[in-house]
């Protein structure tokens, strides 16, 4: 994470934390869609605990990762359920946390976060993290009205630009396919702010049955 954002979060942990939980997660709607029941699924930057919660109560053997000290202590104040569940681990050197080989990996708004040189890094380790035939679910702002020429907040953080298609491509390069993307309004009703979310699945093949592909959305 960008040394700036990592400082914003750590001063500020607990008033995140709470922003976070006062509004419905924008994502949990596509975790059936992306993961099978059941299934193994890692949070990476779980932040207030949030997803990580909502994909246990689902039913998922759900793990998660923040590299953030004091975000994970909120996170378990918040979800006490999360106690185990949880490791310190960032991107790009994120290793193979609770043993890797995940059926599903759950990303949202961390790679806006990370400088572009480390961004082919952590598209390589979130690969890595997965078993064959994996999905790996990516949400990142599709607009902003609120940084300045360097892509970075009135607060410090750094918030990179990445369009939806320089993703789709580089995720293909490295062994995905995408299978589906969704674009929505702002959880936090901020002006000038939307988002998209990607769904990738592995193309490594098994000697399962593939997976039926996803029909494109552009709405919700």
């Amino acid at each position: 994470m960008d040394p700036a954002t990592a400082r914003f979060y750590r001063l500020n942990a607990e008033d995140v934390a709470g922003r976070y939980e006062a509004v419905v997660s924008p994502v949990a709607r596509y975790f059936r869609l992306a993961f099978p029941e059941g299934g193994r699924v890692l949070d990476v930057g779980a932040g207030s605990g949030r997803d990580l919660a909502e994909l246990l109560a689902l039913g998922y053997d759900a793990s998660g990762t923040e590299p953030i000290d004091e975000m994970a202590a909120a996170a378990l104040a918040c979800h006490p359920q999360l106690q185990g569940r949880l490791v310190n681990a960032a991107l790009p050197a994120l290793g193979e946390p609770f043993g890797g080989q995940f059926d599903g990996i759950l990303c949202s708004a961390v790679l806006m976060h990370l400088p572009e040189a480390d961004l082919f890094d952590a598209a390589f380790a979130l690969r890595n993290a997965l078993r064959p035939n994996g999905r790996l679910l990516l949400s990142l702002p599709l607009a902003r009205s609120d940084v300045d020429e360097g892509e970075r907040g009135a607060d410090g953080r750094l918030f990179k630009s990445y369009a939806p298609e320089y993703l789709q491509l580089l995720f293909e390069r490295i062994g995905f396919r995408q299978v589906g993307r969704w674009d929505t309004e702002d959880a936090l009703a901020r002006a000038g702010t939307r988002w998209y979310t990607l769904l990738f699945e592995s193309t490594i093949a098994t000697h399962g049955s593939q997976p039926a592909d996803l029909k494109y959305s552009d709405g919700d």
